[in-house]
């Protein structure tokens, strides 16, 4: 890597933990004047335009960021969560998967494809992935939460609102009453 490249990067990377998004935006397309072959400049470039909403351009340069480094797990999961938004499920759904078979502990994969089989109702294949992220991790906020919820829906309203209750504090139960507070 040029070290005008590696320069550029560190920069920009700065500028994004000020929300500076135009100005690391610059930076990295400048990058690629000098070389179109350097995973991190893709890599940021798709998250960034994944931030402002441009799913098109995110989806091309984490793509071309997967194709320098095939197995980097958060370009990856970016490029789910980007197919999911362009509502492309089946990809998205592949995606999460492909990094689930690189890290069998991807907690946000296993939570995403639980909410996208709860979306389509599939609520037995919706539960069994977060039961696996609370298997992995039991304090987990999101899989709690969204498990909760799950378990209301399938009429399991005292196992739901203990789940909700693990993550919010907002549940009482004294007896055999359950109080919402």
């Amino acid at each position: 890597m040029s070290k005008k490249i590696k320069e550029n990067i560190n920069i920009s990377l700065e500028f994004l933990k000020n929300k500076e998004f135009d100005k690391a935006e610059s930076l990295l397309l400048k990058n690629l004047e000098i070389s179109n072959k350097n995973f991190e400049t893709f890599f940021l470039l798709g998250t960034i335009y994944g931030i402002k909403k441009n799913f098109f351009k995110a989806k091309n340069y984490l793509k071309e960021a997967l194709s320098i480094k095939p197995s980097h797990i958060n370009s990856i999961v970016n490029l789910a969560i980007i197919l999911k938004k362009m509502n492309r499920k089946n990809d998205s759904i592949n995606y999460f998967n492909r990094a689930i078979s690189l890290d069998k502990n991807n907690l946000e994969s296993y939570c995403a494809l639980g909410q996208i089989y709860e979306e389509d109702k599939n609520f037995k294949k919706a539960e069994t992935y977060y039961k696996r992220v609370l298997d992995i991790d039991s304090t987990n906020h999101i899989a709690n939460h969204a498990y909760g919820k799950l378990l209301l829906k399938l009429n399991k309203h005292v196992s739901g609102l203990k789940m909700i209750e693990k993550v919010s504090g907002m549940v009482r139960f004294r007896k055999n009453v359950v109080e919402i507070i």
